[in-house]
Formats: C-alpha cells, sequence, structure tokens
C-alpha cells in the first residue's frame, strides 16, 4: 500500500480546513472525529504550525484534558520560557488538565513559596491534602512540613499587607504596588489586591509589563471578574511566551464565562 505523499495531505488538509471554517461560519461546531484525523496529518508531516491550529479548535470545543496538558505543555517547553511564568504555567493546568499526583500539588506549592505567595502555596496544599493525594506514604512527613511552613508564611504575610501597600506606594516604580496586590489576591483580598495591581500597572517601571498584564488578568479571574480577565488577556501582546501563555488563559477564560 502506498504512502499518502505530502502533496496529497495538504490538499487533503486544506479540503478539510475549508469545512472547519464552514462549519465555523454556520454556527455549527466541527466533527471530533475531522479535526482528530487533521491533527493526525500534521503530526505525520511534522508540521507544528498546523498542529497548534487543529489543538486550539479541539481546545475550544472538546477541551478534554489531554488536550489541555497537550498545549500547556507544547507552551511550556519552547526554549527560554521563563521561570517567572512558572507558576501561572501550573495554575492553568490546575484549572484545566488538573493535577494526578503529589508532585504536581508539591511542585506548584513549591513555586509559589519561592515567588512570595505562601497563600497560594497553602491554597494547592490543602486541596491536595482534601484530595486525599497528600499526607500519606513515604513523602508525608515532607509534605507535612511544606505544608506548615506555607501556613505559617502566610499568616505572617497578612500581619504586613497594610505596612507593604504603604510602602509600595511611596516608591518609584509600580512593582512592588503589583507584586503587594498580587499576594494580597492569592490570599483572597480580590478587591483590594486588584486595585493595588491596577495601581502598579498605571504607575509604571516595570521591567515586563507584558507579564503585569497577564498576573493581573489571571487576578481578575481569580476573583471572578471574568470580563476584566478576558480584555486583560487580549491586552497581552508581543512575540514571547508571555503572549503563548497568555492566549491558553484567554481560551480558557473565555470557555469558563459562558
Amino acid at each position: 500500500r502506498r504512502t499518502p505523499s505530502a502533496t496529497w495531505r495538504k490538499s487533503m488538509n486544506a479540503t478539510a480546513i475549508a469545512r472547519v471554517d464552514a462549519d465555523e461560519k454556520a454556527g455549527v461546531k466541527p466533527r471530533l472525529e475531522r479535526l482528530e484525523l487533521l491533527a493526525s496529518s500534521y503530526v505525520k508531516m511534522n508540521d507544528a504550525a498546523g498542529q497548534s491550529y487543529v489543538l486550539d479548535k479541539l481546545l475550544v470545543y472538546y477541551p478534554k484534558k489531554e488536550y489541555w496538558a497537550d498545549a500547556i505543555r507544547r507552551v511550556a517547553g519552547r526554549p527560554g520560557f521563563p521561570d517567572s511564568l512558572q507558576l501561572d504555567v501550573l495554575r492553568l493546568q490546575e484549572a484545566t488538565a488538573g493535577f494526578n499526583n503529589a508532585s504536581q500539588y508539591v511542585a506548584m506549592a513549591q513555586v509559589a513559596l519561592r515567588i512570595g505567595a505562601p497563600a497560594e502555596a497553602k491554597r494547592v496544599l490543602d486541596k491536595g491534602y482534601a484530595a486525599g493525594v497528600l499526607g500519606s506514604g513515604p513523602d508525608a512527613a515532607e509534605q507535612k512540613k511544606l505544608r506548615d511552613t506555607a501556613t505559617k508564611q502566610a499568616a505572617d504575610d497578612e500581619k504586613i499587607f497594610a505596612q507593604n501597600a504603604k510602602a509600595a506606594a511611596g516608591a518609584k516604580d509600580g512593582s512592588g504596588l503589583l507584586s503587594t496586590g498580587y499576594a494580597m489576591v492569592c490570599a483572597g483580598h480580590f478587591d483590594a489586591g486588584l486595585a493595588l495591581m491596577e495601581q502598579g500597572i498605571q504607575k509604571g517601571g516595570i521591567d515586563r509589563p507584558d507579564e503585569a498584564k497577564l498576573h493581573l488578568a489571571i487576578a481578575y479571574l481569580a476573583a471572578g471578574q471574568k470580563e476584566k480577565a478576558i480584555t486583560a488577556f487580549k491586552s497581552v501582546q508581543g512575540s514571547d511566551s508571555t503572549t503563548d501563555l497568555a492566549r491558553l488563559w484567554l481560551m480558557h477564560a473565555q470557555r469558563s464565562s459562558g
């Protein structure tokens, strides 16, 4: 049996894409079988752009956990992906593909602690314990130690939020307002935290402005302000990994806003 030529595959792919586009224009959900066949064809052709196109469609119409895991892995695995976005990747994974094992809960908690968001670490660890994934087995003692650390640091943060906000307001740039606000949002102080983040971005002088917009958008989503989150995700423009990650977050926000 002859192997289909690249020319034949391109022709068939173009036909399939035309049908997907026609379905979308008609307000009809593209067939899963067609999208999966198109995805398989692009994989065989080693066409990364084509694979991304189909994966986006699958996320929109058939947002299975494995599709989300694949999309997140593709973005986070690109060369030069910044460590500063790692928590945002883990948050997106938690919200879409979910966590399946203890190491994922622990990894997210460790990253959150490292960037100064102990309340986020505590939330994730508490969730892992509630799910019965953490707290037993050979790593139980280390998991408890991590949880105790997160709990203590989160309590300590509560005592100095006002002090940190005052100090950040007097700084020359908005970085302190942004980080303090972000920490407060993680702790559940949505209104006060979002206000500080908005002030920080308006003040300017931030090293990575697109990353700041991404964090504000995620904070809006966490606070249930989905329309603001969608607008903020769309404002992240550029050619780096921040924009790629914002696009995935946008798809998740749009999906959850309906």
